[in-house]
């Protein structure tokens, strides 16, 4: 993030005194401003409606179950207000690499989904992990949960899309056959950039 610092002219007569005074004034609000941001990755808010936001984590940022088939993931979205918890929509979205090949960089995966998992390269399924979420007002829960115990410390980082959709605009979209499954359908219905 870069920012910017203007300091209004100081000619001979301008006092030390307030200089000092602005200068400080002024890395104040520099201060306020960069730190200031969140641990997301980016906010995008369309029309001050529908908010997108994405971030990541990794095996490493887990609560895991004491039988190690349930890691947990919670967030705090102080954007999810009522409005969109009852009446909008919460959709949630994984980046397409989850899928072991059959995506990658730019697609998107809607969560529920179940992956298959071949540790050992013979071509068969040695277990299965359902990424799931669940929300309520402000907060945001992923659960990742294994057919059977995992090491979830060794899960790679991965990149979520996060889409809250208010309640006056998801009721009058619901019914024109938006597939919310799908996110470049959600995308280009609701005009969301990439």
């Amino acid at each position: 993030m870069h920012s910017l610092l203007f300091l209004p002219p100081m000619n001979m007569t301008t006092s030390t005194s307030l200089r000092s005074v602005l200068a400080v004034t002024a890395l104040a609000g520099i201060l306020a401003f960069s730190t200031g941001c969140d641990t997301y990755q980016d906010v995008v808010v369309i029309g001050n409606d529908i908010i997108v936001r994405n971030f990541s984590f990794d095996g490493g940022d887990l609560d895991v179950s004491d039988d190690g088939t349930i890691g947990s993931y919670h967030r705090e979205v102080s954007e999810l207000n009522s409005d969109i918890a009852d009446d909008g929509a919460v959709l949630l979205y994984a980046d397409g690499e989850l899928l072991f090949g059959t995506g990658g960089s730019g697609t998107w995966t809607a969560l529920p989904v179940t992956v298959g998992v071949d540790e050992d390269g013979d071509e068969y399924i040695d277990y299965s992990l359902t990424y799931s979420f669940s929300y309520d007002i402000q907060d945001l829960y992923v659960d990742l949960i294994g057919s059977s115990p995992l090491d979830f410390s060794g899960l790679p980082r991965t990149d979520f899309r996060l889409v809250m959709i208010p309640g006056n605009l998801y009721v009058g979209n619901a019914k024109t056959g938006i597939d919310y499954t799908n996110y470049e359908a959600v995308q280009e219905a609701f005009g969301l950039s990439d």
